[in-house]
This record gives C-alpha cells, sequence and structure tokens, in this order.
C-alpha cells in the first residue's frame, strides 16, 4: 500500500517543490535559460533576492544529476573550485604510462651418446630448459592541475557547469574563475552563476574582457497571483479546500517571497491539523490566528542578524547610552535598530523617514546626520561582510537611501515581538 503524501512533503521551504512548483511560464524563464545549451558562447548570470526560486529554476534546466553544480559558499580558495569540478566529473590529473619487457629462450635437448658425441635431437628422451631470461619495467608519470583537467573536460564533453551563491567567493577567487572559464564558454560550454543582486557583485567590474559575453536573467518578483498558485495547488495535492481568503492573506503577507509562502502554508497544516492528504475532498473551515503564525515564522527569519546590528561592532569605548520612549536603555546602534522596526519598512526608505522615527521613539536628542550616516555605513558593512547571511542592508550614502534587500529580514522587522 502506497504511504500517503504528508504535508511537509508538499510544502517545503528551502526545498525542491515537488507539488507546489510554479513555472511562470508566461515569463519564459526555463526556455531562456536553455539557451546557454545552444552554443550562446555567453556566461548565463541568475539573479533575484535570496530564496527567490533561482536554485529551483536553474535546477529544473540544468539538473544536478546530469550536470556539474558547486556550492559557492563552500569554496574557501580557487583550487578548491576546480578539484570540486574535476571530482564531479570522474577526472584524474595523474597519468601513468609503463612498459615491461620479458624475454625467455627454451629449447629441448637429449643426453644420448653416439660416438661418444653430443646430439640435439627431438627424441622421447630431451627435457627443456630455460636458456636465456631478460625483464625490463619503466612507469612515467605526469601530473597537470585540477584547473586544466577542469576545463579540458568541460570543453570536451560540453557538460553544463552551475555555480550557486557565486556572490560569496572572495572578488579575487571571482575573478581568476571568470577569467579561466572564458575559454569553455567561447567554445559553447554553458556557465550559469546563481548569485544575489549586490554593489559587490558585478561581472564586468570584476572581469572587464567579458564585456559583450555575460547574458543576465533578473528574476522578477513573484506577485501575490504567483504565490497564490503556490499555496492552491499544494492544497489541491493534500485534497483540501481553503478559504480564498486565507490563502491571500498569505500571498500578501509574503513580500514576494516564494520560500515564505510556503513557511505560511506549513505552519497553517500544523494549526489546522492536515496531517496528510485525505482520502475525499476536505473543507477547512476552522479560524486560524493569523499573528501567531507570522510571530513564529519572523522569529526564524531573521532575529540573529537583528541582533548582530543591533549589537554593532566591537567598541572601542563606551557609547553613549540612549533612552526610548518604552524606557529601554540602548546605545546608536540600538536607536537606528528600533527607528527601523518601527518602521516596518519593506524596501526602500528615506534617511528623513529614518531620522523622523527616531525622533518618535527616543526620549533623548537625535544624533546629528553625519552621525547617523556614519551608522547606517557600519549597519551595512557588517550586513554584507556577514559570511552567514546575504545581505539584508544597503545604504546608499549619495542618494540618502536605505534599501532592505531581503524580505525575510524586512518580514522581521514587521512582524517580531520584541
Amino acid at each position: 500500500m502506497q504511504e500517503k503524501i504528508k504535508f511537509y512533503d508538499v510544502f517545503v521551504p528551502g526545498g525542491y517543490p515537488t507539488y507546489t512548483y510554479n513555472p511562470r511560464e508566461e515569463l519564459k524563464l526555463q526556455e531562456i535559460l536553455y539557451s546557454a545549451r545552444c552554443n550562446l558562447a555567453k556566461l548565463m548570470i541568475v539573479t533575484g533576492q535570496t530564496k527567490a526560486g533561482k536554485t529551483v529554476l536553474v535546477d529544473k534546466v540544468y539538473p544536478h544529476s546530469e550536470n556539474v553544480w558547486v556550492d559557492g559558499g563552500t569554496i574557501s580558495n580557487e583550487e578548491m573550485f576546480w578539484e570540486t569540478i574535476v571530482e564531479q566529473l570522474n577526472g584524474y590529473t595523474e597519468n601513468s604510462l609503463g612498459y615491461n619487457e620479458n624475454t625467455q629462450i627454451s629449447m629441448s635437448i637429449t643426453d644420448s651418446i653416439s660416438g661418444g658425441i653430443k646430439l640435439i635431437s627431438g627424441s622421447s628422451d630431451s627435457s627443456e630448459i630455460q636458456s636465456s631470461s631478460n625483464q625490463h619495467s619503466e612507469i612515467r608519470s605526469r601530473r597537470i592541475s585540477n584547473k586544466v583537467k577542469a576545463i579540458e573536460i568541460l570543453k570536451s564533453e560540453k557538460t553544463a557547469l552551475v555555480v550557486d551563491d557565486f556572490h560569496y567567493m572572495p572578488q579575487l577567487i571571482q575573478k581568476n574563475i571568470i577569467r579561466a572559464l572564458k575559454a569553455p564558454i567561447m567554445v559553447g560550454v554553458p556557465v550559469i552563476f546563481i548569485a544575489i543582486p549586490s554593489r559587490k557583485f558585478e561581472v564586468i567590474n570584476i572581469e572587464r574582457e567579458m564585456t559583450g559575453r555575460v547574458e543576465q536573467i533578473q528574476m522578477p518578483e513573484w506577485t501575490e497571483n504567483d504565490l497564490y498558485t503556490i499555496a492552491d495547488k499544494g492544497f489541491n495535492a493534500l485534497n483540501v479546500k481553503v478559504r480564498e481568503e486565507v490563502i491571500n492573506r498569505f500571498a500578501k503577507e509574503a513580500l514576494g517571497s516564494p520560500f515564505l509562502m510556503q513557511e505560511f502554508c506549513r505552519a497553517y497544516c500544523r494549526a489546522v491539523d492536515i496531517v496528510e492528504k485525505h482520502n475525499e475532498t476536505r473543507q477547512i473551515i476552522t479560524d486560524v490566528n493569523f499573528v501567531t503564525i507570522f510571530q513564529n515564522v519572523a522569529e526564524n527569519s531573521g532575529r540573529s542578524m537583528f541582533k548582530k546590528l543591533e549589537m554593532g561592532p566591537r567598541a572601542r569605548s563606551d557609547r553613549k547610552e540612549r533612552t526610548l520612549i518604552d524606557g529601554t536603555k540602548t546605545d546608536i546602534y540600538g536607536l537606528v535598530m528600533a527607528a527601523l522596526k518601527h518602521l516596518k519598512p519593506t524596501e526602500t526608505i528615506k534617511y528623513d523617514t529614518l531620522r523622523a522615527a527616531i525622533r518618535e521613539i527616543s526620549l533623548d536628542e537625535p544624533p546629528q546626520r553625519g552621525e547617523i550616516s556614519r551608522i547606517l555605513e557600519k549597519i551595512a558593512e557588517i550586513s554584507h561582510t556577514d559570511t552567514s547571511s546575504t545581505p539584508v542592508i544597503d545604504w546608499q550614502k549619495d542618494d540618502d537611501l536605505l534599501t532592505i534587500t531581503d524580505p525575510f529580514f524586512a518580514f522581521y522587522l514587521r512582524w517580531s515581538q520584541d
């Protein structure tokens, strides 16, 4: 008897959406990606917000099982990158040539004597002896680098190479890799990088020779209708009917993130006791506490990063204490982050808006403009250099604009309890 589909098999935040995949066919994203196989002779870069479905999309066209995939987050030096490719392609970097010569000469003789003279004869009295033996062996070996071997195999087999989270690698390693892959790309090897949008990752700036050799796919934002489809497919797979207003609320709060939509649907299944696929269609009429669902998801979405930014860099001296209207004591980093939580921004906000929020939540005189700008620079720097997560904040000093680049962090600001 076949085991029934479980709710956690259907709604898979961060996993492969077997039951809920939405290809958004009208955008023709898979067709564009496939063009890299058609002798495109360009580096293809897929960019989009964190957990926006980039990896799932590329895997649909270039499956892990049939192509070479490298996780940029695991690469700490260039040698590791090339070694990973060689291992996946079952390549060898050392060739050995062996030479062996073994010669034996044998003959038959007889011991019969005729007139005192030994005769060579083929008589039955004959016995076999070895009269000569010569043996010689030699092994020559030649070792080539993982880099040379990886490029050689990629060019000969035209195997697609996908580098996920390419932005995680140090810029010098990025530069060397891009330069080395130029030759395979020119002969039609499909090479796809997956990265988040960032001013720190711009291929043309990293390697000027790639001008005109880059094809970029910017993942379009997920609309509420796109997100609705995820829930609709999933609940149909479980043979349950959920009220339309429930799915619409989830789609609205997901901030364009399919990952968050999956989180909401999974939490909803737990809340209304949907465990597995029903034999007959089940109508769900149970009311659900949306606030509880959103707050629980928020705790896992950005709390650790918020606390890191709130703490700021290690202080060389004691920072000035500041008091919030709720009585909380903090410093200037805590003040700025508290203002962001107060605003609950989802995308870009102006400096003046942030400063006004600082005035609203503080009992003290707000910091000077230059001081706030300096703190925002530091907060953005911490966000961008933290290796455990993707950048969450970008401060554009010249334009006086602060951008929340990560929807998970924006969701945390919107729904966190503390």
